[in-house]
């Protein structure tokens, strides 16, 4: 075996380890050699796995450092595919740090490389991620043209998991553009495709949000017989979340949505269900050890307690 198949063993197995330093090591070995024979497509690789370990001890900065040399490394290279992704994952980076607009060229920039060069799989997560920094800059309008030509390329290229993570996406941005209607189609469509991949973790969140989205249709509605439909509808697909849940051994979520039954069936003015899945949630979550809840749903038990008596006194 010779020296550079030995170092990237070292570096695939000190990763494996969640060996930092070691990888670092290897890589630094890695980048002295190929500078050596100036394999510049090999510099510009093993420098983009150090950006991502610096990346992953929280240091960004110098993270970027070393991606901005894998760019130039890159372009001496004259590969586009390989410059594409690393220009995405400065752009990414910057994201992380609030440097939106930083973030958006060089997100742009990746997105025009793997246009030109044909890369439909690096199309698709550059636009995904150029939607993702407007919708952290609370720009819903800007994100959704973004993501819906995501989806596109995640429907021609078949790849159902990322079309459901993208589908989940624009429905989070239509969500906060206001159209609920249309998010509700797009969550409907994720559930199934986590369905069919056997995903329960993903399978119970999307199921929780229908829900939650049900319960804003609810409180919009101006009849009753629509409210009762929207919060009948709520349980349903929380009830459905809480299965998915529990299949998924997902703790976490299981008492997030046991509150969040609770909560609606108060709405509902069912105050013995929502004390017996109010009082759950608050044992989970102290078994949990998550105490941020507690005392709200500690304030929320008794007033459904409370409601409960004054609705027992009226029937008198």
């Amino acid at each position: 075996m010779n020296e550079q198949a030995t170092l990237l063993r070292q570096v695939r197995l000190a990763l494996q380890n969640e060996d930092h330093a070691s990888a670092m090591q290897a890589l630094g070995a890695l980048i002295t050699l190929a500078s050596e024979s100036q394999d510049y497509a090999a510099l510009a690789r093993h420098r983009g796995n150090l950006a991502l370990i610096y990346h992953r001890q929280g240091n960004s900065e110098l993270a970027l450092e070393q991606l901005n040399m894998a760019i130039a490394d890159a372009r001496a290279e004259q590969d586009p595919a390989l410059e594409s992704g690393l220009l995405g994952n400065v752009g990414n980076i910057l994201r992380e740090m609030g440097r939106y607009e930083e973030g958006i060229q060089h997100l742009q920039s990746a997105l025009a490389l793997a246009v030109d060069s044909g890369d439909q799989r690096g199309r698709g997560i550059w636009l995904s991620n150029l939607a993702l920094v407007y919708d952290d800059m609370h720009q819903p309008a800007q994100a959704i043209p973004f993501h819906e030509q995501s989806i596109v390329v995640a429907r021609e290229l078949r790849d159902l998991r990322g079309l459901a993570t993208r589908l989940g996406h624009l429905a989070n941005s239509q969500m906060a553009y206001g159209d609920q209607p249309s998010a509700l189609i797009h969550l409907q469509e994720a559930v199934m495709i986590y369905r069919d991949l056997g995903d329960k973790a993903n399978l119970a969140r999307q199921l929780a949000i229908i829900g939650n989205l049900y319960v804003l249709l609810g409180q919009r509605t101006s009849t009753r017989p629509g409210m009762v439909y929207c919060y009948n509808r709520a349980v349903d697909h929380y009830r459905q979340g809480l299965a998915a849940a529990y299949d998924a051994s997902d703790a976490m979520m299981q008492a997030d949505v046991l509150r969040s039954l609770g909560i609606v069936f108060f709405y509902m003015e069912n105050y013995d269900q929502a004390i017996n899945h109010l009082d759950t949630a608050y044992q989970m979550f102290s078994g949990l050890g998550i105490e941020a809840p507690l005392s709200e749903l500690q304030a929320a038990v008794q007033q459904a307690h409370h409601a409960r008596y004054l609705q027992s006194m009226a029937a008198v």
